[in-house]
């Protein structure tokens, strides 16, 4: 993995928040007859759940964790990746049947970089390109905490050279990342990723937050926020869940989950 990659400045980004992008709601699919958990629902249709006392655990928590895809940014970022590089399609593919659990997540990680194959410049132009669309009011909701002293940490299932760009937008340090990592060889062609890496696996998540809890005080609380299934999974070792929908609402996960929120802003309490 180059350095290279990771130091890039994220380009000027789009409008903050994804409510004008039509694109994004076009893929927003309405839940079918059977209610399977791996259906979404357009998030206006959905109403919070106890937002003010959601806001009272974040007042509470000493260390914040986000996911990233569909909660701190709008988009997934490695579909994206895969339609960048014209493999939208049969990645998308590979995507439905692990939800469906079909494979591991580690497997479904490997098949779809081996069909995209992405080589070191194409994530540069990439980045540079279709730079993520921060989430509304995470910007501010972010600075918040910082403000407040809270440490905040970012852990995703996607990749350390797609999400580098976004915690520099956030002030979020890169020690505070915990993502997958692509390997390219010396000429910078796709080569792996780093099976090593706890979110490279299922239950990864809540292994990162037991790394990152070992680095605090042992009675620090730690909340975790996220859309999906393997955010909710986090607790424990996380103290609390919160779910977001802000972007995509995921049934089974706001089903589960005893806070949810659409709109970072309903966490921000009166400040």
């Amino acid at each position: 993995m180059s350095g290279s990659v990771l130091s890039m400045a994220r380009p000027s980004p789009t409008t903050n928040g994804c409510g004008g992008n039509t694109a994004l709601l076009a893929k927003q699919l309405s839940i079918t007859s059977n209610g399977g958990a791996n259906n979404t629902v357009t998030p206006a249709i959905v109403p919070p759940k106890q937002p003010q006392l959601a806001a009272k655990v974040i007042q509470q928590s000493q260390i914040v964790c986000f996911d990233v895809d569909s909660t701190v940014i709008c988009e997934e970022g490695i579909d994206e990746l895969a339609e960048y590089c014209g493999k939208g399609t049969e990645v998308a593919r590979v995507t439905k049947e692990a939800m469906g659990g079909a494979m591991t997540f580690q497997d479904a990680l490997k098949i779809r970089l081996n069909i995209i194959r992405p080589s070191q410049q194409q994530v540069v132009d990439f980045i540079r390109e279709r730079p993520s669309t921060l989430s509304k009011n995470v910007k501010r909701f972010v600075a918040q905490l910082k403000a407040d002293g809270k440490q905040v940490y970012l852990i995703s299932g996607g990749f350390d050279c797609l999400i580098a760009p976004v915690a520099t937008e956030l002030g979020i340090p890169l020690s505070h990342v915990y993502a997958n990592k692509m390997l390219f060889d010396y000429q910078g062609a796709y080569d792996s990723f780093d099976i090593t890496q706890p979110t490279s696996r299922s239950g990864g998540k809540a292994e990162a937050v037991a790394m990152i809890k070992q680095q605090h005080a042992a009675d620090a609380l730690t909340t975790m926020l996220g859309d999906g299934a393997t955010d909710l999974e986090a607790v424990p070792p996380a103290n609390y869940f919160i779910g977001f929908g802000g972007n995509v609402v995921r049934p089974e996960v706001y089903r589960r989950a005893q806070y949810y929120v659409t709109d970072f802003e309903q966490l921000m309490g009166d400040q």
